[in-house]
């Protein structure tokens, strides 16, 4: 497909950059200017979302202050919330460090059938949220002053909770491999449902932890988690880029951070009137992975590497 450019006034290169089967537009920004950015949007990854805290981590390092919402699923939205307590990121990255040493083996079979296998996902993460959402942190949390919403899928009625975890799973890497859409569709087409829930509603800290398990509930590494009275999975999906609808956050002022690489996408763009930030090459570690082989060092490397960059050639700055 033929890469075509054309230059806007605002500083904004815009074409069609091959990214999906359909034509949506994308532009390449030139400069972005955080003090602006009024939704930060973690995206989910895994262990990529190292990514994001080495990049969050260095805009606070010098002076930059959370914007007013953030929002966030699977482990971004943990990233967000170690984000929202004095010194969070690196308590949270020396816990699952330390976990991850700890730990063996991914899986342990006690059988030949996958339900006699248990993954180490199901204890480990619930240990490492608990490192940094705990009682010395959930009244800091619940107390501040930026809001953190996180995105859940609720199961489709229709097919319940198996049956919408197989569905969403190939839906979602149809849509994200095959068509390459930055937002799936399919998932909510088979009835999948997403859920905002906002982190600063949670009266109790197991509430919260609660909560913040359940958006990265991925079965059968990690169970299913009942909230609000309903069962509720991984808010990846249904799509992993929680963006929300326009008439809760302005596209303009909203920036997402990604943490899968599109090689044909510049690291900052815009698309719906809203700014992503995504790496600048695959980031270097095991999405799953939770063992000592584990280079989670790798990519909040690479994350401080990629805002450094960015930075230094003032596509991002703090003013």
């Amino acid at each position: 497909m033929p890469l075509a450019l054309s230059l806007r006034d605002n500083g904004s290169i815009q074409g069609d950059f091959g990214i999906s089967r359909t034509a949506m537009q994308y532009e390449a920004v030139t400069r972005l200017q955080l003090s602006q950015v009024e939704t930060l949007v973690f995206a989910g990854g895994g262990n990529r979302c190292w990514w994001q805290a080495g990049v969050v981590n260095h805009w606070m390092a010098n002076g930059w202050r959370l914007p007013p919402t953030l929002v966030g699923t699977s482990a971004g939205a943990a990233v967000a919330a170690a984000a929202l307590t004095s010194g969070g990121l690196k308590r949270a990255f020396d816990a699952c460090g330390q976990l991850f040493r700890d730990n063996p083996r991914v899986v342990e079979r006690r059988g030949l059938l996958p339900r006699h296998w248990r993954f180490a996902h199901d204890w480990l993460y619930p240990a490492w949220l608990a490192s940094f959402v705990n009682e010395n942190t959930f009244q800091n949390l619940s107390e501040s002053p930026q809001r953190l919403l996180i995105s859940l899928t609720r199961p489709a009625r229709r097919l319940g909770l198996g049956g919408s975890v197989v569905a969403g799973t190939l839906a979602y890497l149809v849509d994200k491999f095959v068509w390459n859409r930055l937002h799936p569709g399919l998932p909510r087409m088979l009835g999948l449902r997403q859920e905002f829930l906002d982190l600063h509603a949670c009266s109790t800290l197991a509430e919260a932890q609660t909560l913040l398990l359940a958006a990265a509930a991925a079965p059968p590494m990690m169970r299913a988690q009942q909230v609000a009275g309903a069962l509720a999975i991984d808010g990846g999906y249904l799509d992993s880029v929680p963006v929300l609808p326009e008439d809760e956050a302005d596209p303009a002022g909203t920036l997402v951070l990604l943490t899968r690489h599109y090689p044909r996408m510049p690291m900052l763009f815009r698309y719906q009137g809203r700014h992503y930030l995504q790496p600048s090459q695959r980031v270097p570690v095991s999405t799953w992975d939770c063992t000592a082989r584990t280079d989670i060092q790798a990519a909040l490397a690479l994350g401080k590497r990629d805002v450094a960059t960015v930075m230094e050639h003032a596509l991002v700055t703090t003013d």
